[in-house]
């Protein structure tokens, strides 16, 4: 062997010493329970219960009767989950009506002469997840304009096909002037899911839902196949979650579930499995499955409230924190696209980027700049600017057509 050949083979004995080396110390100082301990994330393999501690919350949630839970969420055997009708909250800050929509409002079957009817269906940012039903954005809206009925059939986690599948049962017998459309940016990753941990990895809602598929350009319903919450449930516990839902599931197959690998390579395929859940990667492959099955469903929302008797069904976009600091910071829209083409089918647009961003600028200049939020969700404050801005739109919209 020459002397070249020894130091090449040296040089290649060494770094396999070193990796190993690595592999090892991750194993032991920074993994535990499949758990990457510095970013508190998972790692690939996923299974049925990708976050240990977190999803312990949801089966002891279960083992409780619904009404000693915290929670006034129910399972839904079409939905996957829904709020509790007539319900409170145990620390009081959130309530339902008999329609199980957010506050103790009760609204008669139609609208009364003069008034607008706005009916909202969307995710927590329609909701207004972490503030109480005062500081809510429909509350709101009818508060600084009584000539406005608002009412709020958000929910908390839910993707636009399931928000569209509760206005087929909640909302095309109520007589909507305006049909609100809530879109978070980041549902386009919910719309292909069909178990949450598997889009959401880090989640304690182990829960499972109906999603949409595009067979010839239309739309077909994949139900989920869980009748009651303890049949979910045990399916959880037994694994036998992951087969039931892999078929039409987006976030599953080679890409995402590895067989079990080194810790360096886990936390690569970790790297790779994360990436990939960046809804801004999403909305900017308008060839993507998620892409292409969010702007159908949209579509199908608005025709069916606009058939239904709607004069305005606007699809309106809630950004996240991350989203206002892209675009006040680098005047990021990777969702210029989307509202491209959702004004080519005739589909009005509430972006709410827009006027938000500007109340966040102001927030820092002021020298607070956290009171947009409350926590994840907009605060009093944001929702006030989101009430505001659905007004001025509704009134610039049908300045004809309202009141009734």
């Amino acid at each position: 062997m020459t002397v070249r050949s020894k130091r090449v083979l040296t040089a290649l004995v060494t770094a396999l010493i070193v990796l190993i080396s690595a592999d090892v110390l991750i194993s032991v100082f920074a993994i535990e329970d499949g758990i990457f301990t510095r970013a508190r994330k998972p790692l690939p393999p996923f299974g049925a219960i990708t976050h240990p501690g977190r999803q312990g919350e949801f089966i002891e949630m279960l083992s409780k009767p619904p009404a000693e839970r915290d929670s006034i969420g129910r399972f839904d055997s079409l939905l996957g989950w829904t709020y509790l009708e007539g319900a409170e909250a145990k620390d009081g800050r959130y309530r339902t009506n008999s329609l199980g929509a957010r506050g103790t409002r009760e609204y008669p079957a139609a609208a009364a002469e003069g008034q607008t009817r706005v009916v909202c269906f969307g995710d927590s940012f329609v909701w207004c997840e972490e503030v109480a039903d005062s500081h809510a954005w429909p509350f709101l809206l009818e508060e600084a304009h009584p000539e406005i009925e608002a009412i709020n059939f958000g929910v908390g986690g839910y993707g636009t096909d399931q928000a569209f599948l509760r206005y087929q049962s909640l909302g095309r017998e109520l007589g909507a002037d305006v049909v609100v459309i809530g879109l978070l940016l980041e549902n386009i990753g919910r719309n292909v899911n069909r178990y949450r941990p598997f889009w959401s990895l880090t989640t304690w809602l182990a829960r499972a839902k109906p999603r949409f598929i595009l067979e010839d350009s239309e739309l077909r319903l994949i139900p989920q196949p869980f009748e009651s919450e303890q049949e979910l449930l045990a399916s959880v516990l037994d694994g036998s979650v992951v087969p039931k839902l892999s078929e039409h599931e987006f976030w599953s197959g080679p890409k995402v579930w590895t067989g079990e690998l080194s810790s360096l390579a886990r936390l690569a395929m970790g790297y790779v499995a994360y990436s990939r859940r960046q809804e801004r990667t999403l909305w900017l492959d308008a060839a993507g499955e998620p892409y292409r099955v969010s702007l159908a469903i949209l579509e199908a929302f608005h025709r069916m409230a606009m058939e239904d008797g709607a004069l305005l069904a606007p699809v309106v976009i809630f950004p996240s924190r991350d989203d206002l600091i892209g675009l006040t910071e680098r005047n990021d829209r990777y969702w210029e696209q989307l509202v491209a083409d959702l004004e080519a089918r005739d589909i009005p647009v509430l972006d709410l980027t827009g006027p938000l961003a500007e109340t966040y600028v102001e927030t820092h200049a002021e020298g607070n700049p956290r009171a947009l939020f409350a926590g994840w969700h907009l605060s009093k404050r944001g929702n006030t600017v989101v009430a505001e801005s659905l007004h001025n739109f509704i009134e610039s919209e049908l300045p004809a057509q309202r009141p009734r």
